[in-house]
């Protein structure tokens, strides 16, 4: 027997003994809360020891090259800690030059400041001290997604009660939950589910990994895990494949769902929440009763609004996959996409950098502080920029004590085409509510898209689902351009490449969605050279 074979082994039996004992101990809402309000009271002393053991006492870690070229002692943080504070520390640490740029974490491009250049052999950002047992997949927006490793433990104390408490926050209580996502990030909620004795009615992939082309000492921890929980009492479902454009047979299990129960809770994408509203409305039902937990993607108005409209609730999770859960759905939110930050887990400094329409946001920086984290970063530059506020709402976030909110939450890398913010722009609003309103459709139907055509040049194609129907396409255009030459909002910043609003095509196909599943209003290289099917 081969040693990988042998240590794929002992990996999945760590793992059902880890699962079994997830089962044994399940988390309640009353505990998630406990937790999250001790680790909160207690955040000071959590940084302070990841700083020592996995920065300061480990060489692998390019912060402690960064501290050691600024000539921060461990002793001096501690000291800056408790006298200044942890952000206020952060912060100086940042300006000292301790910090990764997201280059530097997600392409591990060379760490260069002033006298040092880090190359990455021989570095790692990875938790000596965490044992990884698994990996999730990041979405892979602008690739194919990198690999993650990932732990039970972290799941059960990080994912798992933030999530169970994004549920509560959003009215989901006790109602059952259907999963309709990614499998990565699927598998994680779907444990996460099974440690709070709540498994899923059902669990739909949006994406064709199916449990079948998984190695086989996972499918076989799939199979571990429904036995155990047999001894538990509990049914725990099987993956099943239901990409976006098949959000009827997800549907008929979610009404299906509330006919049984008299709720349902869906955690999915705001694209797949919206596609969902959108199909109860053609089959003339609506959606009361139901709860969406929704991520991975922007929630904007227009879809926010068609979810809404069909009588449902929604609140947003908003994660990342390598760090975890950084923020849980407000209960009485003022801003659509509103949660508030996990402080018992990250801490958060802020950037302000200026947008290319000249709009200065506040780019996020994380760090890291529980000590079952699989990864170890200090000031890591998020590639996210949202709005920060303090603010006391009542609902159950804070209660808890957690008071900062985050909304309007995008990342410079995902939205950008030619170099510019998409969001900087009205291009958002014009998708989702100007041209649905005028051409009919919904949110879902239409898609900014940028690629090469057949002489690989760059051109922008305006996508709009044959489900629309038949449309004037001359007419859709003119008003396309009517509306990105005279921008109602505050932005009005358009790429040069977009000004030649005469270049752009319309194409009719399904809007593109990405390997992991999501939705976004404007898709970069998503097709490469253009083909003759796409006219």
């Amino acid at each position: 027997m081969s040693t990988r074979i042998v240590q794929e082994l002992m990996q999945s039996a760590q793992m059902a003994l880890g699962i079994a004992g997830l089962m044994r101990r399940p988390l309640t809402v009353d505990g998630a809360k406990a937790m999250l309000k001790a680790r909160l009271a207690n955040r000071t002393e959590l940084f302070l020891e990841m700083v020592q053991r996995a920065i300061w006492q480990n060489t692998k870690s390019p912060y402690h090259h960064l501290l050691v070229r600024a000539r921060w002692t461990y002793e001096r943080i501690a000291v800056s800690v408790h006298q200044r504070g942890l952000e206020a520390t952060l912060a100086e640490l940042r300006d000292a030059g301790v910090y990764l740029s997201h280059g530097e974490f997600k392409e591990h491009k060379p760490i260069v400041r002033d006298g040092l250049r880090l190359e990455w052999a021989g570095l790692s950002v990875e938790n000596p001290y965490v044992l990884p047992q698994f990996e999730s997949q990041t979405g892979g927006t602008r690739s194919q997604g990198s690999r993650v490793p990932a732990s039970l433990a972290y799941m059960t104390g990080q994912r798992a009660p933030s999530w169970c408490l994004t549920i509560e926050s959003v009215g989901g209580g006790a109602s059952p939950v259907i999963l309709w996502l990614p499998r990565s990030v699927g598998y994680l909620w779907w444990l996460s589910l099974v440690h709070m004795h709540r498994p899923p009615l059902r669990w739909f992939g949006m994406t064709d990994l199916s449990i079948v082309r998984l190695p086989w000492f996972h499918r076989t921890l799939y199979r571990v895990t429904q036995a155990i929980g047999l001894a538990y009492g509990l049914r725990i479902p099987t993956l099943e494949f239901a990409p976006l454009t098949e959000a009827a047979v997800v549907l008929d299990a979610l009404l299906d769902g509330r006919a049984r129960h008299g709720s349902c809770t869906v955690v999915s994408s705001p694209s797949g929440a919206a596609r969902l509203a959108a199909l109860a409305g053609k089959r003339g039902t609506d959606l009361r009763g139901v709860a969406f937990v929704v991520g991975g993607e922007p929630l904007t108005p227009g879809k926010r609004d068609e979810i809404t409209r069909a009588g449902a609730r929604v609140g947003v999770r908003y994660n990342i996959t390598e760090l975890g859960a950084l923020g849980g759905a407000c209960g009485r939110p003022i801003e659509v996409d509103e949660v508030h930050f996990l402080a018992d887990s990250f801490a958060m400094i802020t950037n302000k950098r200026v947008l290319p329409d000249g709009r200065p946001v506040d780019a996020l920086m994380v760090t890291t502080l529980l000590p079952t984290s699989p990864l170890v970063l200090l000031n890591l530059d998020s590639d996210d920029f949202a709005d920060v506020t303090s603010r006391r709402c009542g609902c159950l976030w804070d209660e808890l004590g957690f008071q900062t909110h985050l909304s309007n939450i995008r990342s410079f890398s995902k939205l950008t085409g030619e170099g510019v913010t998409v969001l900087g722009t009205e291009f958002v609003r014009i998708l989702e509510e100007v041209l649905p309103g005028e051409f009919g459709g919904r949110s879902v139907d239409y898609q900014l898209l940028e690629a090469e055509d057949e002489d690989h040049l760059t051109r922008l194609y305006l996508v709009v689902s044959p489900a629309v129907g038949a449309i004037d396409e001359d007419r859709l255009l003119e008003r396309f351009r009517q509306e990105i030459r005279h921008p109602v909002g505050r932005g009005n910043a358009v790429p040069p490449l977009w000004a030649q609003a005469e270049t752009i095509r319309v194409v009719r196909k399904e809007p593109v969605v990405t390997p992991a599943g999501k939705q976004f209003p404007f898709h970069t290289l998503a097709l490469g050279t253009r083909r003759d099917d796409d006219r």
